[in-house]
């Protein structure tokens, strides 16, 4: 299997449990059998392109040739988004994900309570940091402080507590210098050469 293969493979495999889904609702969803799916993100198949989109599109992904020249300027511009499935950010990223999630369920489940709007917005605010490089613990606590709002009994405290943990996040990321990506060397956007080396 080819590189580009492999990180094809790790991408998709990525993206789906960011999202939070089996190969079997990504099959579902994509419909193509779960074994296919398996194989292609073990890497055991060359993936055809008809199936390559249909997990794309099933994962809100989206497949684009780009000439070769531009393949640094994307790349810069989806990871600043933060649009990409990285498989190497980690638990951290892992983290952030299930953060969202148990936002989104709270909203869901107590859209009258103003402290949820609150915490929402806060995590927004966050998430234009780098909070992959936060530690996992940290994010880890904070996540199980949002889910104790969900019960009843600790309703009150838990919200106040989220919402201290979740400031205090966001101005220790915000006084925190920026510390660029080891890989990222400063490279032109484009270049006004013709040639293609």
């Amino acid at each position: 299997m080819s590189y580009a293969t492999q990180v094809i493979a790790a991408s998709l495999r990525a993206a789906r449990t960011a999202k939070g889904l089996s190969q079997r609702d990504l099959s579902a969803l994509a419909g193509i059998p779960q074994a296919q799916i398996s194989r292609i993100e073990a890497g055991t198949v060359d993936p055809r392109v008809t199936s390559l989109i249909a997990m794309a599109n099933a994962l809100d992904l989206e497949l684009t040739l780009v000439p070769r020249k531009a393949v640094p300027a994307v790349k810069s511009i989806v990871r600043q988004s933060g649009g990409q499935a990285d498989p190497t950010r980690g638990p951290s990223q892992k983290e952030i994900t299930r953060i969202a999630e148990t936002l989104s369920r709270l909203q869901v489940a107590m859209p009258n309570l103003d402290g949820v709007m609150r915490l929402q917005k806060t995590f927004a605010d966050l998430q234009r940091f780098q909070l992959p490089t936060i530690e996992p613990e940290t994010l880890r606590a904070l996540r199980k402080a949002l889910e104790r709002i969900e019960v009843p009994s600790f309703q009150i405290e838990a919200l106040t507590r989220s919402q201290d943990a979740m400031q205090k996040l966001r101005n220790q990321l915000a006084h925190q210098p920026f510390v660029p990506p080891e890989d990222a060397s400063p490279r032109p956007a484009y270049s006004l050469d013709e040639d293609d080396a």
